[in-house]
């Protein structure tokens, strides 16, 4: 096994026909068929199911192609490094974040660090925080902002965020007129939860338990920007992290209030131990910690 054969595997994962495979990595298709062909010896795996014309992959091509693209993340890398050397000021920095911090606050962020480093380009890389910290202990990743469920014992790990969550009202509602929301105003609203392991991790679960609201859900999502979108149609009342609510001050259609015993919710910032995080690794580190603390202060002008 060598590189050929794992460009042949990747073009083939990406096109799924052996001829725009060949196309993709500059070969013919009978090329592309005996390097698959040769793969499938050496690792002693069936990669393609051969059906209709078409090359359908395996259970076991699927988990190799997750290792193949994490190796040619690092590839990716080591071009840029050299990107580096030739130019300094041409670089790319490779960042991760939740969703949560994805939208207004990372705009934000960016719009900031342009003007401090004008010559790098930020690329950015979402998903849950599982996910993103693979990508920074493969050092796919410079730095990621994450929840901070999960082991992070072999990173550069510090807290990044650690707020009190918010209620998301629809615009009119009753409860728009208070300053501040009990856990007893909420009896007899709908209301919109997490995902089950969400729930838990954040103790929204035990929340909703000690006082009888389990009952009242009427909608279950992943992100609390899907609560924001939600309470703006006026489904129903939910808990979200401020960073969310930056999201929403300029929307009609939701507002959001203090809580009484709210929710903590916190956030992580990871980066790999070695090598050393470059200059522009730490100046962006820096601008999103300027730019959460910007973030909370308009969110709690709003409130």
């Amino acid at each position: 096994m060598d590189f050929r054969h794992i460009d042949a595997f990747r073009a083939v994962m990406l096109t799924r026909t052996a001829t725009k495979a060949a196309q993709l990595v500059g070969t013919s298709q009978p090329g592309i068929s005996r390097l698959i062909a040769e793969l499938e010896r050496s690792t002693k795996l069936t990669l393609f199911n051969r059906e209709r014309g078409r090359l359908e992959p395996t259970a076991q091509a699927l988990t190799f192609f997750e290792e193949v693209e994490r190796r040619y993340a690092g590839l990716d890398n080591l071009r840029e490094f050299a990107v580096r050397l030739r130019n300094p000021e041409a670089s790319v920095v490779r960042v991760g974040c939740v969703v949560s911090f994805s939208l207004g606050f990372f705009g934000r962020a960016v719009a900031a660090y342009r003007h401090a480093e004008p010559g790098t380009q930020i690329a950015l890389s979402i998903g849950p925080s599982e996910a993103i910290r693979n990508q920074v202990v493969a050092r796919s990743l410079a730095v990621a902002f994450v929840t901070d469920a999960g082991d992070f014992a072999e990173l550069d790990a510090m807290s990044f965020c650690n707020v009190d969550s918010l209620c998301a009202i629809p615009a009119g509602h009753k409860l728009a007129k208070k300053r501040c929301i009990s856990l007893s105003d909420l009896h007899g609203e709908p209301l919109i939860a997490y995902e089950p392991a969400t729930m838990v991790r954040w103790g929204i679960d035990k929340l909703f338990a000690s006082h009888d609201l389990s009952s009242q859900v009427v909608a279950v999502v992943r992100y609390g920007i899907n609560v924001c979108a939600l309470v703006r149609e006026k489904v129903g009342i939910g808990l979200v992290h401020p960073v969310n609510a930056y999201d929403y001050l300029d929307t009609t259609g939701v507002v959001f209030r203090r809580i009484e015993s709210p929710v903590r919710f916190h956030a992580l910032r990871i980066k790999p131990r070695t090598p050393a995080a470059t200059r522009q690794v730490e100046t962006l580190i820096g601008v999103c910690e300027a730019t959460l603390a910007d973030v909370l202060r308009d969110v709690d002008a709003k409130l």
